[in-house]
């Protein structure tokens, strides 16, 4: 696989889940609902976790009305965001959730920062 570990493709399918859910407008409930899974499946998705079914994959590709290909496809990220994703994507993935916010958090607040004393 390129060198890059197995789990950034999971990461990166999430990713696209979630950015397709989100251009139709759609809540992660919204999405689990109609696609017959529970919040919690598409919370681990969208996360990046392992351990999902092929089955669910084509649920959500189908709910979403986008093929299949389209939600596990990595070619079409620039080389910068790619990069970019699977750094993030090593530096959280031994860390929990409560850490993932914390950090989320504080980066946040840097740009929030950056933005009122820079521009």
């Amino acid at each position: 696989m390129g060198g890059i570990p197995c789990e950034a493709y999971y990461y990166r399918i999430g990713s696209s889940i979630r950015r397709n859910r989100q251009e139709k407008g759609l809540t992660q409930e919204a999405l689990a609902e109609a696609a017959g899974l529970s919040l919690k499946m598409v919370q681990k998705l969208e996360g990046g976790q392992k351990g999902f079914r092929m089955e669910t994959i084509i649920r959500i590709a189908e709910t979403l009305e986008v093929s299949l290909g389209s939600l596990v496809d990595m070619q079409g990220e620039d080389e910068k965001t790619v990069s970019c994703r699977e750094m993030f994507y090593e530096l959280i993935r031994d860390k929990t959730i409560e850490e993932i916010r914390y950090a989320v958090g504080i980066v946040d607040s840097v740009f929030k920062l950056h933005k009122q004393y820079l521009e």
